[in-house]
């Protein structure tokens, strides 16, 4: 089953990334989600809905206190893959029978395995961080502000992405990030002049979407933790042990997905 409902779709595509990595996904990262947003997770979708952010919050104690501590940004990577288990990176260029137009010479390539179960892939071409600077969790903890809110306190952007969500037909998905070399060249210019770069795919049969840009505009990846109360086991009592609330990373809202991204219902036998 290709064509379910899209939002059965995004949340299975987010829910097998943030089972690989931890990281929530943004099905349409030109949609734009900034470090210091905070909102709640649409159980449907599994899309982050903004309420509001710290540095605008009309919230004043909040603005004030956010205000002292600005969002820190972070070093670029060349890229960040990630794959569900369902998905096996081979090696492109042992592959001797592919043979596709831009493949050889670019920046970023890759081959990737699927099996008969539903499968996910997120490429990110350099990627950068921005975060919520660790004092300000502190500091709202300590104040009592932003309870019940869930926050985002790493986001990730990039000039170019690429997502894939499988077919469950065991395909084999080839993506590569490469220059758009016109195949004739106007007198007097020369073969680079111009050029631009554009995704090539190969083994389509799922959902793809795919992105570029000069600029960072896109925001496949973030990271969000919400205030929650710490448990402590009476059988394993620890006078030592950290107490009272802390920022949680966010558990998934909805239970176990199949394959279409349809919530399982477990009976219980009476």
């Amino acid at each position: 089953m290709l064509f379910w409902s899209k939002k059965e779709a995004s949340r299975k595509f987010i829910d097998l990334i943030r089972r690989s990595s931890s990281w929530w996904a943004n099905w349409d990262p030109s949609i734009q989600i900034t470090a210091g947003d905070y909102g709640e997770i649409d159980t449907t979708s599994g899309q982050f809905v903004k309420e509001g952010n710290i540095y605008t919050s009309s919230d004043k104690s909040i603005a004030d206190l956010a205000a002292q501590f600005q969002v820190v940004s972070e070093v670029a990577l060349d890229k960040y893959i990630i794959n569900s288990s369902t998905a096996k990176q081979h090696d492109l260029e042992a592959d001797v029978n592919f043979n596709v137009t831009g493949f050889a010479n670019a920046c970023l390539k890759g081959q990737w395995k699927f099996n008969h179960s539903r499968g996910a892939l997120l490429i990110m071409h350099m990627p950068s961080i921005t975060r919520v600077p660790d004092e300000f969790l502190d500091k709202s903890l300590a104040d009592g502000l932003l309870r019940d809110k869930t926050l985002v306190t790493r986001v990730y952007k990039c000039p170019a992405y690429a997502l894939y969500l499988s077919n469950k037909t065991n395909e084999t998905v080839s993506l590569a990030l490469a220059a758009d070399v016109p195949s004739i060249v106007a007198p007097g210019v020369s073969p680079g002049a111009g050029k631009g770069v554009k995704w090539v795919d190969d083994g389509i049969a799922g959902l793809l979407q795919k992105g570029y840009n000069d600029e960072a505009v896109f925001v496949p990846l973030y990271s969000i933790r919400k205030i929650t109360k710490r448990k402590i086991r009476r059988e394993s009592f620890d006078e030592n042990a950290p107490r009272g609330d802390f920022w949680a990373n966010v558990e998934a809202p909805w239970g176990f997905l199949d394959d279409d991204g349809e919530e399982e219902v477990i009976e219980y036998m009476r």
